[in-house]
């Protein structure tokens, strides 16, 4: 597991972890979490900072736990779904708000944008974007 960042507390960079994973679908609806001290090792965290953050995804509804089964992923879809469709929004406002931290701002923000994805200044960049491959209609 990387490391955190002093910026945010660990048991909310968990939590964010967390539901990236639940959000690409690496643990599924109804999945059942590894035991606290199993995360505890695999964060490299105090098993009680783990538990603080497996409690606040029960109380956020990502996680719910079921005597003799014990700790789940949620099996409503719906929720999960609003979860991969707020992660987008997240990343690009924490993208936008690292660039103006950096003194970067409006236009020069497309501009990198378009340097780093290798779209020229004279294309719209709606033009250029081919669809990812989980957008794909299966036929």
């Amino acid at each position: 597991m990387r490391d955190f960042e002093t910026s945010k507390p660990i048991f909310q960079q968990i939590i964010d972890r967390i539901l990236l994973t639940i959000a690409m679908g690496e643990l599924a609806p109804g999945e059942k979490m590894p035991s606290v001290r199993e995360l505890a090792l695999e964060y490299r965290v105090n098993p009680n900072t783990m538990q603080k953050s497996l409690l606040k995804l029960e109380e956020m509804g990502y996680l719910h736990t079921q005597r003799a089964v014990g700790r789940q992923v949620t099996t409503d879809t719906e929720k999960i779904a609003g979860l991969k469709n707020k992660r987008p929004v997240q990343i690009t406002e924490k993208y936008l708000l690292d660039m103006l931290e950096c003194g970067v701002e409006g236009e020069d923000i497309l501009k990198h944008i378009r340097k780093v994805l290798g779209i020229p200044e004279t294309v719209r960049v709606t033009h250029y974007m081919q669809p990812h491959k989980s957008r794909e209609r299966k036929k």
